[in-house]
């Protein structure tokens, strides 16, 4: 049976309104997805802050700078699953990710990759009470976050 013109304009109605949900269901997921990746960074910056503050002190608080550590060691194994397609400067959602993130996905793994085994060993140092050691890393670990930010962020 051949539908009516009724139904045909009907079904076509639907799909398109269909598509038009699925369009602003992706928008909002890419709003979701980059407020929840910005959170993710300002909890790994606040405890890289906590670090190095706290690595200035004469006594250095090894327990708390190893609690910090392990929050962005935490964090650290899923930085490139945060930047799935659609959440750049695309979505329309004010984002830092600069396109480079999504144009060069190699280049962006392995530099996000660089981090985990520098916050692996902050963190084995400040649980062995190595000062000097945990201060000689930081530096390290900021290097490889700034490597990351000088070429997939913008300022």
């Amino acid at each position: 049976m051949i539908p009516s013109r009724r139904l045909l304009s009907a079904a076509v109605c639907a799909a398109a309104l269909a598509l038009a949900g699925g369009a602003a269901l992706a928008a909002v997921n890419a709003k979701a997805v980059i407020e929840t990746r910005e959170a993710n960074f300002k909890s790994m910056g606040k405890a890289m802050k906590a670090m190095n503050d706290g690595l200035k002190a004469d006594t250095p608080d090894m327990a708390a700078i190893a609690a910090n550590a392990a929050t962005i060691r935490g964090f650290a194994p899923k930085i490139s699953t945060w930047f799935p397609k659609g959440t750049g400067p695309e979505a329309g959602v004010k984002t830092e990710a600069k396109a480079e993130i999504w144009t060069d996905p190699a280049g962006f793994a392995a530099a996000a990759s660089r981090l985990e085994p520098e916050i692996t060993k902050l963190e084995a140092l400040a649980r062995a009470g190595d000062v000097a050691g945990a201060r000689a890393q930081i530096r390290m670990v900021g290097g490889t976050c700034k490597g990351c930010h000088d070429k997939f962020k913008q300022d």
